[in-house]
């Protein structure tokens, strides 16, 4: 009772638009490859980068809405990882290019909706994949919307796919960004997302005595409805304990454990709630989640963990999984 407690005070009220949009389009297998802004291989041409990108008030409905979500479609699977990664969301004058200037397109007004070290996206090819946003931004309707991210020591996997929208861009293989950048028609295609529901996947397991424990999910996180918090790789006939927290960012995480006798694993999140989950014979178990039926919930995003007990893997007797953030929505 406690978490379904806490998820009711973290909730935000209100009937602004929830639905996801497309710029250009839904389709996300659709469209040349760059790997600009997130990178490509350790030391590259692109390992740095600072970006902006924009979306038309009609892309988005030409409605307010409170934007939860931003998504990218990569070109492949598998994990992109940056030193540091910051995504700042703000209103831009309808139908204006955006500048060569980067802070000319930006006001006083605009809002940091993630800002993190040491961060690790998992990323499915040909799909919308949830950069995964901290806080929130609320878009009034009447002006356009602009993107600007911005990475150190960036590398991912055969690059996202493009539109033939603007883009602003400086890339280097290392060094302070410019205050200007270079400008062409090859932006990234994206996904924006007004409360609703998302599962998504960061970080890593470490060593474990089965491989690196893994956790995905089941289900869908809407009101009234169980999703599924599952673990692999973990000890076969062992046990697992699951952690639901609120908190995934600097300063307090990523939280590196070796300190604690568990070289190579990290703590995602705070912890609000846990509990125990059996192993199979394969090290695999699952627990069920139930959303309360509560409009209030629209918005809420946590965030879940696995740590495994497993005395052969450190000194500690305990391993940890990737997380994942769960968007309750519509």
């Amino acid at each position: 009772m406690r978490l379904v407690a806490t998820l009711v005070a973290f909730a935000t009220a209100g009937s602004l638009t929830a639905q996801n949009w497309y710029v250009p389009d839904s389709n996300p297998a659709n469209g040349t490859c760059n790997v600009v802004p997130f990178g490509q291989g350790v030391g590259g041409p692109f390992y740095q980068s600072k970006y902006q990108m924009k979306a038309a008030r009609a892309d988005l409905g030409v409605l307010p809405g409170l934007i939860t979500g931003l998504g990218l479609a990569p070109c492949a699977s598998g994990q992109s990882h940056f030193d540091s990664i910051e995504v700042i969301l703000d209103h831009h004058p309808a139908g204006q290019p955006l500048s060569t200037t980067f802070a000319a397109n930006l006001t006083a007004n605009a809002v940091t909706v993630l800002s993190a070290s040491d961060y690790t996206w998992n990323v499915t090819g040909d799909s919308w994949v949830e950069l995964g946003l901290q806080n929130y931004f609320s878009f009034a309707g009447m002006h356009d919307l602009v993107i600007q991210i911005t990475i150190v020591n960036a590398t991912s996997p055969a690059g996202f796919h493009t539109s033939t929208r603007q883009r602003i861009y400086w890339i280097a293989a290392s060094g302070t960004p410019s205050p200007t950048g270079s400008t062409d028609t090859a932006a990234s295609k994206f996904e924006v997302g007004m409360r609703m529901a998302r599962i998504s996947s960061y970080g890593a397991g470490c060593p474990g005595s089965n491989g690196r424990p893994s956790h995905g999910t089941s289900g869908t996180p809407q009101l009234a409805q169980t999703i599924g918090l599952g673990l692999g790789n973990g000890v076969p006939n062992g046990f697992g304990i699951v952690m639901l927290g609120f908190a995934n960012g600097a300063p307090l995480f990523p939280l590196e454990l070796s300190g604690s006798g568990m070289p190579g694993c990290y703590q995602y999140t705070d912890i609000a709630a846990a509990r125990f989950v059996f192993l199979d014979g394969a090290g695999v178990g699952s627990v069920p989640f139930a959303i309360p039926n509560d409009g209030g919930l629209i918005g809420v995003k946590l965030y879940s963990q696995f740590a495994c007990i497993d005395p052969a893997a450190n000194a500690t007797g305990l391993t940890t999984s990737n997380y994942n953030r769960i968007l309750i929505g519509n």
